[in-house]
């Protein structure tokens, strides 16, 4: 499924309206190449809200995805734990990656394995950058 979503972002980017014959040119006549970055950051130009809304939903989804992968062996092992089906929902995992960007961080759910607790650690930190540098460059628009 994540495959086809990266297939169907990839053609998003490589046929958008700022990577046509016409993009590249003007990108040549400048001295700039006329790539995904440079995209991206029209299209934060253009559409900033749109653009943090589609980053931030993907990001958390793409990153409670992988938190579920490695935390459902750890709760399958251990069956006579209350939480045994803690994440089993998808939604649980989205959950917990929501209150970690957001550092409200209510306890309720937390992650057990050390990887998934580096995914947390890089959903905080990918996502405080990635909205730090996105309100920056807006900035110098």
């Amino acid at each position: 499924m994540f495959l086809r979503l990266f297939f169907m972002y990839r053609s998003f980017i490589n046929y958008s309206i700022y990577t046509d014959a016409y993009s590249k040119k003007v990108c040549k006549n400048y001295g700039f190449t006329s790539g995904v970055r440079f995209s991206y950051k029209c299209q934060l130009e253009n559409h900033p809200g749109t653009f943090l809304l589609v980053l931030f939903t993907s990001t958390v989804l793409i990153l409670a995805y992988i938190m579920r992968i490695f935390e459902i062996p750890y709760y399958r092992h251990n069956k006579d734990n209350v939480e045994a089906s803690l994440f089993d929902d998808y939604f649980n995992s989205i959950w917990l990656l929501v209150m970690t960007i957001t550092t409200v961080g209510y306890g309720d759910y937390t992650p057990n394995t050390t990887m998934g607790k580096w995914v947390a650690m890089f959903a905080a930190l990918w996502l405080i950058y990635d909205f730090t540098s996105c309100f920056v460059r807006c900035e110098y628009f």
